[in-house]
């Protein structure tokens, strides 16, 4: 199935509609502090803390939201126990242990700070710092890379893309972005680093989609700019009208986050970053120790 990212005008509609209600759960959503909307194929993702927590879609004309259970309990419970009498647990009132509706949004991103971790929870600080960001939780359907061993993934999924100019071109780039503890990002004797070979896969597939890839995303772009909301992710026709021009650089960057001082001063740190700068080169290898304000190499 070819890769995707556009949603009716139907949909947008009732999106918009929904918004000018200052107290709809949509709205709620759109315009937090610290949500980010992707668009998908007929659908959104809301996401916070690296979090997927809710998908919304047009259903019989009217809007959906779904939200995966871990993501309803309160998160201050009167009574935190729950007694079994005979055989069954003894629940007397659901409203006292679960949130009702999204507009209690406020338990859900509790939530997400315990199913978020950190690596998740630094890519989402990246994104909100970069408004360039068009999308993320990329997933690729594709061949593996001639690298991937048997037990490879049968998808690919690469962190975020952003639009960047460059010697007055327009381009679409993508990143995948580990915390510097990932054993994925270390260097061993005569193995080959692992998340070389997974950017490895995604360049390929990069090159094999780039026309159903780079048609999406000009639709995505459109498509957040007509959408109502402070947190669309692509929602930058504004500032890069000249968006037909746009390509891909199908050759994907690597974000390093979540070290200190120290362990930059450290051999181990040195050793690392040296094996992938050879593999990688100075220009694809981005770092900075604190995710928050991340823009280096990855603001237009």
């Amino acid at each position: 199935m070819a890769f995707d990212r556009e949603i009716s005008d139907e949909m947008i509609n009732a999106l918009n509609k929904q918004y000018e209600d200052e107290n709809s759960w949509w709205r709620k959503l759109a315009d937090h502090d610290d949500t980010l909307i992707a668009i998908r194929e007929k659908y959104l993702n809301v996401y916070f803390n690296g979090c997927n927590v809710a998908k919304v879609e047009l259903k019989n004309k009217k809007l959906k939201a779904s939200i995966h259970y871990k993501y309803l309990l309160k998160n201050k419970i009167k009574s935190p126990y729950i007694e079994q009498i005979d055989k069954e647990f003894k629940i007397t009132k659901h409203a006292d242990l679960f949130i009702t509706s999204l507009l209690d949004f406020k338990d859900i991103l509790g939530a997400t700070k315990a199913y978020g971790g950190i690596e998740k929870i630094g890519v989402h600080k990246i994104i909100r710092a970069n408004q360039n960001i068009i999308d993320t939780e990329i997933a690729f359907s594709g061949a593996k890379s001639d690298e991937d061993d048997d037990s490879g993934k049968k998808n690919s999924r690469i962190d975020f893309c952003a639009i960047q100019k460059e010697d007055g071109k327009l381009l679409l780039r993508f990143f995948e972005a580990k915390i510097y503890s990932n054993k994925e990002l270390k260097a061993e004797p005569s193995r080959k680093i692992k998340v070389i070979s997974q950017l490895n896969r995604y360049h390929h597939i990069l090159e094999n989609q780039n026309a159903d890839i780079l048609s999406a995303y000009k639709k995505l772009i459109r498509n957040a700019a007509d959408i109502k909301g402070k947190n669309i992710l692509g929602n930058i026709l504004e500032n890069y009208p000249d968006i037909n021009t746009l390509k891909i650089d199908p050759v994907p960057r690597l974000v390093i986050f979540g070290y200190d001082d120290d362990q930059k001063k450290g051999e181990n740190f040195k050793k690392h970053m040296d094996a992938l700068r050879a593999e990688l080169g100075k220009s694809r290898l981005l770092l900075k120790g604190d995710p928050k304000g991340f823009k280096a190499g990855i603001s237009s």
